[in-house]
């Protein structure tokens, strides 16, 4: 699983669920070699029985992180300090956040982002929301467009990265939301939407986008 070209990466994602599978399964059909880990420190899903040769790999947070191009963490956000803590030195590598920063209504959303920042002194990460469900609420935010994906980041050669490895899952329209001061609102739009819409914080995987 060594470096090859980036056109086919080792992409590392944390977090075994609903959601996280749609990711894993969209980067291996694209050709991808997938490192797949939680917290728990080893598979617990459908990952576990499945032999290398399909490109999906399950293995710890600290492999994953090491031999990963990229990162993404796609856990709960209540999870997120602690698997950074896990991550070992990754202040060269790209970290893509995708944690589910949703309330209840009844506790504040957590600074995911901030939190990886601080324990990984990584400065190149991205915080993403897609938009799949919510496209007509947030038609009149964005002039009439209606974005796929809406990311913040200090980072522009990590936001450049996410772009163009989201594109994988079939994702084409972007918005860019500013900076790490952004984020904050990001959460807010996301946990906003989340409420109104009541829908999948994630895209539905189709295979057809692929490729």
């Amino acid at each position: 699983m060594g470096y090859r070209t980036f056109a086919s990466m080792n992409i590392a994602i944390i977090g075994e669920n609903e959601e996280s599978e749609k990711y894993v399964d969209a980067f291996a059909i694209a050709g991808h070699d997938v490192l797949v880990a939680n917290k728990e420190g080893g598979p617990k899903g459908k990952y576990r029985y499945l032999p290398e040769i399909v490109g999906i790999h399950p293995c710890s947070i600290e492999d994953a992180a090491a031999i990963a191009d990229f990162i993404l963490i796609v856990t709960p956000a209540r999870d997120v300090r602690e698997v950074a803590y896990w991550l070992g030195d990754v202040r060269r590598k790209v970290i893509i956040d995708l944690s589910a920063n949703v309330t209840t209504g009844e506790n504040e959303p957590l600074n995911t982002v901030g939190a990886i920042q601080a324990i990984t002194g990584s400065q190149s990460i991205v915080k993403c929301f897609n938009t799949a469900g919510y496209e007509q609420l947030l038609k009149p935010l964005f002039n009439g467009e209606r974005p796929e994906l809406v990311l913040a980041g200090d980072c522009r050669k990590a936001k450049e990265i996410t772009k163009i490895i989201t594109k994988e899952m079939g994702i084409n329209r972007f918005y860019d939301f500013g900076g790490m001061d952004n984020v904050p609102l990001l959460d807010e739009l996301a946990n906003s939407c989340k409420m109104l819409t009541k829908t999948s914080f994630f895209p539905r995987f189709n295979p057809d986008r692929v490729g």
